[in-house]
């Protein structure tokens, strides 16, 4: 009973994370794009005071990649929850992998809509609905945005294949850092925790530019 609780779960985080892209008009979601949002939102989980869904994770030179994410997503294809479209083969100079774009179905968009009722999945709606809000504000070509998510601070300093783990609040290098960026308890003011996701990915938008710049200049 607890794995298929866990399973639940796990499987209504997606389909929340994929209203919320819905929402916030960047959907459908790329197998690429699908990950790296879920890496984000697993891992600022803590700044909404959300356990965090999958806290452990080994860094690939593509980006986040989550097994049991891509065998959830599937699942819910298959359950007809999420609608899975234009599967293909992409290739770039690390290798090729399989692609494909997911979106809510009618039946996944009910899901949600039911889901919500409950007080703790209208918690997690409205901290994934800021993730991806403040994902789709990013200024950067689309290429460009996805790119910027892997200068959050664990990724970036982890080597290639080593892991990164985020299950204790204290090892959380992610929630921390958006903490310390939002400037919380500083100079006498608190900074909201919807405005802290914002700002932690304004700063991931920054850098991304300002690495860019370098990039062209050197």
């Amino acid at each position: 009973m607890t794995g298929t609780r866990v399973d639940l779960s796990a499987r209504m985080w997606l389909l929340l994370l994929l209203d919320a892209a819905e929402r916030a008009g960047v959907a459908p979601l790329s197998v690429r794009r699908l990950h790296r949002l879920v890496y984000l939102a697993n891992a600022m989980a803590p700044v909404y005071d959300l356990l965090t869904p999958d806290g452990y994770i080994l860094k690939y030179k593509r980006g986040p990649f989550f097994p049991a994410v891509q065998w959830d997503i599937d699942r819910l294809g298959a359950q007809g929850l999420a609608r899975v479209a234009n599967l293909r083969r992409a290739e770039d100079e690390l290798g090729w992998w399989f692609d494909a774009d997911y979106t809510l179905t009618r039946r996944g968009m009910l899901a949600v809509d039911t889901a919500k009722g409950l007080t703790e999945m209208a918690a997690k709606s409205s901290f994934l609905r800021e993730v991806v809000k403040a994902f789709a504000a990013i200024e950067l070509t689309e290429d460009e945005r996805d790119a910027s998510l892997l200068g959050d601070v664990a990724y970036a300093r982890a080597d290639n294949q080593a892991p990164i783990d985020f299950r204790t609040a204290s090892e959380n290098l992610t929630s921390l850092a958006a903490t310390a960026i939002a400037g919380r308890g500083y100079d006498g003011h608190q900074v909201n925790r919807r405005a802290e996701v914002h700002l932690y990915f304004r700063y991931l938008e920054r850098l991304w530019s300002h690495q860019a710049g370098a990039r062209q200049s050197a």
